[in-house]
Order: C-alpha cells, then sequence, then structure tokens
C-alpha cells in the first residue's frame, strides 16, 4: 500500500545521513562533508509530505551540528556556511514537498469527480432481467483507478461493458471515459459481442501508450433460452470472470476456455454461452474488489459472497456486498471496487407457480430509471406511433422544402413555418 511505501521512503531518507555523518568523523576535521546531508531533505521531498520532510530536514541539521560538535568545529564560519545552507535547503526542500502534495490532492479530487461522473450508481429492469450496479473509491491515501462498466439496450437484448485500465490518475480516467463511448457506439451497431469489443479496441487502441491496456468483459442477456430462461452471451478480454450465482446451486465462476488479450492488444475473445433461470444472478466485479486484502494480507473469498448477494431485493444485496468488503479490509481500499449484480426475475406466471408449490424465490422488485452512465430503456413504441411519427417527419421535410422554394404566395412562408413547428412538436412528444 502507499501508506508503507512511504514509511519505507522516510527510513531510506534518514538511513541515507548515517553513512554521510560516518565518513565524515573518520575523515577528520580537515575535510566535512556535512553538506552532503542536504540529501536527505531532497529524498524525503521527492515523496514524502511537508511536514515528514520537515522532520528530515531537521534531523539532517542536527546531525550535522552533532558531527561539527565532535569534531570541534560548529563556531567556524564554513561550518556556519554549512549548517545555514542546510536550514535553507531543507525549507525549501520542506516547501516543494508541501506544493507537490497539494498539487497531487488536486488531481485526486478532479479524478475522483470525474470517476464518479462516469460511474454513478445505477438500478434498472429490463424485462426480465434486474440489474444493480456500484461504484465505490479507494481510500484516501490510494490513487484514483479506471475502472468502468456501461450498458446499452439493444434490438438483440441488453448488453453490459465492465473493464478495468491499467494505470491510476486523470489519464486513467479519460480511457475509462473513452473506453465507455466506443462500447456504447459499438453495441448498437454491431451484431455480436466479438464484433463490439473488435470496434471498441480499435478506436480505443491509438489512445493507449506502449504500456497501457483494458481488461474488459463484455455480456448480452437475451431471452432466448426460453420463457422463463435467460441465455447470457460473454465476451472475456483478460478480465477477472464472472461469479455465477444459481438460485439453487453453488456459486462458480465461468472462465473462458482460452484466455484473450486486453483491450488495446487485439483481443479475439470466444463467446461463452450461460443459461439462467429465474432467480439466478451474476456477479461481475474489478480487481479491487477479487484483489482486496484485509490486515493479514488475506484476499476476499468470492465464495464468502454468497450470503450478501442472496438478499431479496437486489439494491439491498448489492449494498451488503459493499459492506462485506469494507469489513473485510476494515474500511481501507487500496484501490477502486465496481460491481454489477444481475438477476432473472421470475414472471407473474413463474411466481404464481412456484408460490401454489410451496417453492420460495429469490426475486429482485422492479427498481427506478436507470443513472448515468446507464443508457435508459427505451421505450418500444408500436406500429401506429411510428407511423405517425415518419409521417409528421415528412410534412416537416415538405414544408421546409417549400420554404426553400418560396413557393405558396406572401403567407405562405408564416402558414409553412407554423405547420413545420407543429410537425416537429408532434414528433418531439412522441419521442
Amino acid at each position: 500500500m502507499r501508506l508503507d511505501r512511504d514509511r519505507g521512503w522516510l527510513l531510506l531518507a534518514l538511513l541515507s545521513g548515517v553513512p554521510i555523518a560516518v565518513g565524515d568523523l573518520l575523515l577528520g576535521p580537515a575535510h566535512s562533508l556535512a553538506g552532503l546531508l542536504l540529501i536527505c531533505a531532497l529524498l524525503a521531498a521527492t515523496r514524502l509530505d511537508g511536514p515528514r520532510t520537515g522532520a528530515v530536514s531537521l534531523y539532517a541539521l542536527l546531525l550535522a551540528a552533532a558531527v561539527a560538535a565532535r569534531e570541534h568545529d560548529v563556531g567556524e564560519r564554513d561550518m556556519l556556511v554549512r549548517l545555514a545552507v542546510l536550514v535553507l535547503g531543507g525549507a525549501y526542500a520542506t516547501w516543494s514537498a508541501a506544493q507537490r502534495v497539494a498539487h497531487e490532492r488536486r488531481l485526486t479530487e478532479s479524478s475522483s469527480v470525474a470517476q464518479r461522473a462516469i460511474l454513478q450508481p445505477t438500478s434498472f429492469r429490463l424485462g426480465s432481467t434486474a440489474v444493480c450496479a456500484r461504484y465505490h473509491s479507494a481510500s484516501p491515501q490510494a490513487l484514483i483507478g479506471g475502472d468502468l462498466y456501461a450498458f446499452a439496450h439493444t434490438p438483440t437484448g441488453l448488453r453490459l461493458l465492465i473493464g478495468d485500465v491499467r494505470g491510476k490518475g486523470l489519464q486513467a480516467v479519460r480511457l475509462a471515459a473513452a473506453a465507455i463511448g466506443f462500447f456504447r457506439d459499438s453495441a448498437y451497431t454491431h451484431p455480436d459481442l466479438p464484433a463490439v469489443l473488435a470496434a471498441t479496441d480499435r478506436r480505443l487502441t491509438p489512445m493507449l501508450g506502449p504500456e497501457d491496456f483494458v481488461t474488459a468483459l463484455a455480456a448480452e442477456f437475451t431471452g432466448a433460452a426460453g420463457p422463463t430462461s435467460t441465455l447470457v452471451r460473454l465476451a472475456n478480454c483478460g478480465h477477472h470472470p464472472p461469479l455465477l450465482l444459481p438460485a439453487d446451486g453453488t456459486p462458480r465462476l465461468i472462465a473462458p476456455a482460452e484466455p484473450a488479450t486486453p483491450l488495446g492488444l487485439h483481443p479475439a475473445p470466444a463467446v461463452q454461452d450461460i443459461v439462467l433461470g429465474p432467480g439466478d444472478r451474476m456477479l461481475f466485479y474489478t480487481d479491487g474488489l477479487a484483489e482486496a486484502r484485509n490486515a493479514q494480507g488475506a484476499m476476499v473469498d468470492l465464495a464468502d459472497l454468497r450470503p450478501a448477494c442472496s438478499r431479496a431485493a437486489l439494491e439491498e444485496a448489492a449494498d451488503a456486498v459493499q459492506d462485506a468488503l469494507l469489513r473485510h479490509t476494515d474500511g481501507d481500499l487500496a484501490d477502486d471496487v465496481a460491481f454489477i449484480l444481475v438477476e432473472v426475475c421470475p414472471t407473474a406466471s413463474d411466481r404464481g407457480a412456484r408460490a401454489r408449490s410451496g417453492t420460495r424465490d429469490r426475486t429482485a422488485p422492479a427498481v427506478g430509471a436507470a443513472h448515468s452512465p446507464c443508457d435508459p430503456p427505451r421505450p418500444h413504441l408500436p406500429r401506429s406511433a411510428v407511423a405517425r411519427q415518419a409521417r409528421n417527419l415528412a410534412r416537416a421535410r415538405h414544408s421546409v422544402a417549400r420554404i426553400a422554394r418560396g413557393g405558396g404566395g406572401p403567407s405562405a412562408p408564416a402558414t409553412t413555418a407554423a405547420a413545420t413547428s407543429r410537425s416537429l412538436m408532434l414528433v418531439c412528444c412522441e419521442v
């Protein structure tokens, strides 16, 4: 963790002055190495904050004074000049460290705001599929990561993407936002998941550095498996496998038979088909959840999340997963966490059959509209409404053409403009 690295750097800055002091004593009063003790303050300023850099600077000054006292040359002019240089250098190092930390804090806050803007908590239900997504930022000592998720309601069904950008900070957030936008564009215009991911990869690759990549997992939910079942197609590009949570069964990871490379490395993922029955759930997640560690260094066991994921309401289950993760890490997350919990909801007829048979099922109530970045479910308009929209658009185009030609007499433009406004208003209201 970053706090442990800072402690190690503090120890390095302090110990670096010891060989300099020992060498000064061995050389004797004829030669002084006191000026080299400024290295301690400079080392501290590169990684530590202002107070700790100031403490290291004071330590270097006291160490130089102690060596000078040992050699009985504290009052000499050359030694006083060296001590003054240590004071000024330490003061500058302390100020520089404080400015650097303030700048990093501003960048972190900007990254956090941007990350929350593109990863808002999302809950919605589309047909028999209920979705609840959550994002939890890491502890203040950690840098903002590049976690992402996105949804698209396409003619083939609900498509989702969850991924993680390599790296931290604003650059990772920028790439995450780009990946979300490219996925949404591709999800509506390509027939299957491999084509969607290939198009996303083509547009994302020019934005990536030589060592950058984006792990991603795409899923498509369709009702093709049966009247009470949902077919889920998965395409994994180097991401953590989702956790399948059957209503009656043991949780298991759905790992691909052949691993694929992440986005940015031209992946060619194979598609996996999974059939979900009523009450079955799937947990999609980023490495912040899979690699969350407690104080002893033990990672979270995904099987232990089964009770949290099994809460009756899907939103309550998502909140329970967050709480379980925070308990495991004592509230100190080293990385951001994003996850999506999906459930196949039983239909009304299926719930009635279960009630008559005395079988209890786990259902998620219909929840409100989705928030950004989730695309809200698009209404399926009846044919009559689509026909009215087409007629109104045709009238509007015809009216604009008449105005452009200037036909119909002196009063025609005003009359035609009014008709155009009415036609466009009807289209807007129906959409």
